[in-house]
């Protein structure tokens, strides 16, 4: 439900232009609109939902966010105004919501189930991009674009209903979990000023933007970019950009099993973390490169869509390789403040959804080149965050002697060393949906 009222605006925004007149600019200023909201309330958030514990702040969260979407169509009515400001509340909703399942997997999943768990949430998160660049097309065109926003609230309503039945119930202890209890997050002082006077944090936080700079332009312009260059309708962008999503979905279990067969063959944590970023930034690069010579607006040659598509398709899945570099290291670093140290990063991952996505239309009106505008920026954001992280990045745990875990068996070893790869990435990875 998250991303499918994430990713359906990449794809209604192609009638919405035809209908209203938009420019590309306009088109980037609407999609970039749910990144306000998500970006203003992750640091919030993360204590909001220790505070009041993970089930009730999630139940709120699906509630705002579907209000939001269910008032598009009326607002579209009005102009981009009164329409950005509904997706900006559909990210005030969104952006509780990974603070708030973090909470409960962390408090009702053991470490030994923490990889499984990982698993299945963040495999929801992109089922809901597959399903809705699948879906939103022909929704539209049998329905209207309209259709896609009231379907998608609906089902939103249903969720939040039906939680309360479904939720695991919560206690007054909001920091324990599973077998073991943790210590309450809202009783603790967070570190805030260590954390942004460490390098590794930086790392963390300069990767998480240069990652999502490339994945949210990606998912707001894809469809489009296929729209206005190629003369795909709706249904056929959407479904042409599913292509790239499937890649990533397929290279999600490889990935982990890699990470965890090195550290348990004596790798330590840093090594690994850097080698998976480094992987995850490198080639997605290239793939940039490619697409931005490539492309038949601004590239050295005119290639099919087809060639375009098998690119990009190269470069979604190499950028899963992420999962086992910058999302894990939140953990690595604290497993105490993993939760406080994703609400900086993840604040600074939600920025590129700003900036990157309004400034590629406004970049396309003004060049009318998809080179510039879209590859170009992202492969330059790549190699930033490939030097910083490779630089500075760090395996080892910094904040915390002891993580409350250890008593289910597995450690997060510190200084890179022993323990189990699972407790390392735990549920905090999740918010990699973009964060």
């Amino acid at each position: 439900l998250c991303n499918l009222d994430k990713v359906n605006m990449s794809v209604a925004v192609i009638p919405l232009s035809k209908t209203f007149g938009w420019t590309a600019s306009d088109r980037g200023l609407v999609s970039s609109a749910f990144f306000w909201g998500y970006a203003l309330t992750q640091i919030p958030a993360g204590y909001v939902a220790s505070t009041l514990g993970g089930s009730v702040v999630l139940a709120l969260a699906v509630a705002v966010w579907s209000v939001g979407t269910f008032l598009a169509p009326v607002a579209a009515a009005g102009g981009i105004l009164p329409l950005s400001l509904t997706r900006l509340v559909v990210g005030l909703g969104e952006g509780f919501g990974p603070p708030a399942v973090t909470a409960l997997l962390a408090k009702h999943v053991p470490a030994s189930m923490r990889a499984r768990a990982v698993t299945v949430v963040f495999g929801g998160m992109e089922l809901g991009n597959v399903i809705g660049l699948l879906t939103c097309g022909p929704l539209i065109a049998s329905a209207g674009w309209q259709s896609i926003f009231y379907l998608f609230a609906i089902a939103g309503f249903v969720w939040v209903a039906a939680w309360p039945f479904l939720s695991p119930k919560e206690d007054n202890n909001n920091g324990g979990g599973g077998a073991s209890s943790q210590p309450k997050a809202g009783a603790q002082r967070v570190p805030y000023g260590e954390f942004l006077r460490s390098g590794p944090v930086w790392a963390v936080i300069c990767a998480h933007f240069c990652h999502n700079w490339g994945y949210y332009t990606m998912l707001a312009w894809l469809p489009s970019y296929f729209e206005m260059l190629f003369g795909a309708g709706a249904t056929q962008a959407g479904q042409t950009a599913l292509i790239p999503n499937l890649a990533m979905v397929a290279m999600v279990p490889i990935v982990g099993t890699v990470a965890d067969s090195l550290r348990r063959r004596g790798m330590s944590t840093t090594r690994v973390r850097k080698l998976a970023q480094g992987a995850a930034f490198a080639l997605p690069c290239l793939c940039m490169l490619a697409c931005a010579a490539l492309t038949p607006s601004g590239g050295l040659v005119s290639a099919p869509g087809s060639a375009i598509v098998a690119v990009l398709s190269l470069a979604f899945a190499m950028s899963t390789w992420s999962r086992a570099g910058l999302y894990c290291n939140h953990q690595d670093l604290s497993p105490k403040y993993a939760a406080s140290l994703l609400g900086i990063t993840n604040t600074a991952g939600a920025l590129p959804g700003i900036l990157g996505v309004w400034l590629t239309g406004r970049l396309l009106d003004a060049t009318g080149n998809w080179s510039l505008a879209l590859f170009l920026p992202i492969a330059a954001a790549q190699v930033l965050g490939l030097v910083v992280y490779s630089a500075l990045a760090s395996g080892e745990q910094i904040w915390e002697e002891h993580d409350p875990w250890e008593s289910d068996g597995v450690g997060v070893g510190v200084g890179g060393g022993g323990g189990d790869g699972d407790g390392q990435c735990d549920a905090y990875v999740q918010a990699c949906g973009g964060g």
